[in-house]
């Protein structure tokens, strides 16, 4: 599995918890436009520590994805393409917020992440030593 298939992977289902969240929390308070657009901020920052400093094609494209998974495709990309007009001044701060609040749950993710990469990465060696040691007796 690749590096990218993998990150993918570990964001999705913070994503699909991000929509219901959404849904359950604003669905009486904001408009459609409103949802999608907060949505699409939030995967922005749930994207951005795994994809940010990459090229901004392979970035745009996994916003699209995970957006895409939620939304039909018109709505993605307006929600990926248009701020819609907020009804009220707490909701541009709302859109905000979202994003941040993403990029700290990704942050921690691949934080996380790293570290299990790291123990593995140092488990694998010492079994490799061990392997080989275990060989040089034997032989």
């Amino acid at each position: 599995m690749s590096e990218i298939t993998s990150e993918f992977e570990l964001i999705c289902s913070k994503s699909d918890m991000a929509w219901t969240a959404l849904q359950r929390q604003y669905a009486d308070r904001l408009t459609a436009p409103e949802i999608d657009f907060l949505f699409a901020r939030l995967v922005l920052g749930l994207t951005a520590p795994f994809y940010a400093e990459r090229e901004p094609a392979l970035h745009f494209t996994a916003c699209n994805a995970l957006v895409g998974r939620k939304l039909p495709p018109e709505r993605a990309h307006a929600a990926l393409r248009t701020v819609p007009k907020a009804g009220e001044p707490w909701i541009e701060r709302a859109f905000d917020l979202a994003e941040e609040h993403g990029t700290k749950i990704a942050a921690t993710l691949k934080e996380q992440r790293d570290q299990t990469d790291q123990i593995n990465a140092k488990a694998d060696a010492a079994h490799r030593e061990l392997s080989s040691g275990a060989k040089e007796h034997v032989g």
